[in-house]
């Protein structure tokens, strides 16, 4: 006959003087300790042991009793009894409810279970959920003050990271702890929200935006001298995803010959297709003479898919994985023509996106119809993540109005 009770595991004391919180299986001279969350011994003493009634206090005792309830009832179905079976079915019935209140099982859970998230913002949430758990091991979310986050933003600067990273981090953080105090709610209510007028703010950084100059473009655009095919290809993908109003490789590589007629190219792009809610604009590019040489060239007409490197059926996690396994390849080739060519600024395949926004307002077109070609929910994404700023040309001439 076995005994289920919830109990502070003093066996080993954690970080900031935390315990385990356990369900503790006692089957006569054998035990199983099942770990559920972390409670100071104040923490224990003021929910379970003085048994306060407060509403925080309540819940999270009801939460705790409905996990010593779930952990009798499955020891009951493993028979024979099997203590890595039971451990096993346990986990298969506890994997939609985090297994504590430390960041990186909130982060785990999330970027795991949540079917609304991305494959590459998967990919995401587990850097910085590796980046939050080599700043600090073992944190539980009641670690994440104002003071703690501060001291992260200092740590990261002190590393050389930039602070449009930084704030990306950060960002990451706060929607996982709004995530389970306002939707999954195992946040007890106790809990000091961080993120506050007073308390933590995330700085708004707009970057200082560089972008190659227009004699550069040029002389990518007009290239003959090349070393090997790779070159050509890694340059010819880059001056198509030019000049189609500056698109992402992503969406190149999954349009379809469908999307293509007599005209002009219609398609959506896949970031605003998964966040955006509503007004998700369809992206239109004027099938110019250049385009099409360059579908021509670079096209495979055997496939439904323009690069022809899909197939149809193909999961989120394979275009991912595809995107991000040739956009590695095609750089290493720009690098090289950047070389050779002794640009002003590396050649990067992102740096198509900026050069179209850039070269367009250079040649002072309205800023409103870059944003709208490039599908931009508004004119100020455009103006702070893609127009390039002022050469020193222009700024020496700026400054000579000065008296």
């Amino acid at each position: 006959m076995a005994t289920f009770n919830i109990q502070l595991d003093r066996r080993k004391k954690l970080q900031n003087g935390l315990y385990n919180l356990v369900v503790r299986v006692n089957m006569g001279n054998d035990m199983i300790y099942l770990n559920y969350s972390k409670l100071t011994e104040k923490q224990y003493d003021h929910v379970f042991v003085k048994k306060s009634g407060d509403d925080d206090s309540i819940a999270f005792r009801e939460k705790c009793e409905g996990f010593r309830t779930k952990c009798e009832r499955t020891f009951n179905k493993v028979k024979p009894f099997n203590k890595a079976r039971f451990r096993d079915l346990l986990t298969e019935e506890e994997k939609d409810t985090p297994k504590s209140l430390l960041l990186k099982d909130l982060f785990k859970d999330y970027y795991t279970t949540n079917e609304n998230i991305k494959h590459s913002s998967k990919r995401r949430y587990r850097s910085s959920m590796n980046i939050f758990e080599t700043f600090m091991k073992e944190a539980t979310v009641y670690e994440v003050t104002p003071d703690y986050l501060r001291k992260f933003e200092r740590w990261k600067i002190i590393k050389g990271n930039s602070p449009a990273t930084i704030a990306s981090n950060i960002t990451d953080l706060k929607r996982i702890l709004n995530y389970y105090t306002k939707v999954k709610k195992v946040i007890p209510r106790d809990y000091e929200y961080p993120f506050s007028e007073i308390g933590y703010r995330i700085k708004n950084f707009i970057p200082n935006k560089s972008v190659l100059e227009n004699d550069d473009i040029k002389s990518v655009v007009e290239m003959k001298n090349f070393d090997s095919p790779e070159q050509v290809y890694a340059r010819d993908i880059w001056l198509l995803l030019y000049r189609c109003n500056g698109s992402n490789f992503i969406d190149l590589l999954r349009m379809r010959w469908s999307s293509i007629n007599g005209k002009d190219i219609r398609f959506y792009r896949l970031k605003t297709e998964t966040t955006r809610k509503k007004n998700v604009k369809q992206i239109i590019v004027p099938k110019t003479k250049g385009i099409t040489e360059l579908l021509d060239k670079i096209g495979d007409k055997n496939s439904p898919f323009v690069l022809g490197l899909l197939q149809e059926g193909y999961s989120e996690e394979t275009l991912d994985n595809k995107s991000n396994k040739m956009r590695g390849e095609i750089n290493v080739h720009l690098k090289t023509i950047s070389t050779k060519l002794n640009l002003s600024l590396p050649l990067r395949i992102n740096k198509a996106r900026e050069c179209y926004a850039t070269t367009p307002r250079r040649a002072k077109k309205p800023i409103d119809k870059i944003s709208e070609a490039m599908g931009h929910s508004s004119i100020a994404v455009t103006m702070n993540h893609y127009i390039g700023n002022m050469n020193n040309d222009e700024i020496f001439e700026l400054n000579d109005a000065l008296f």
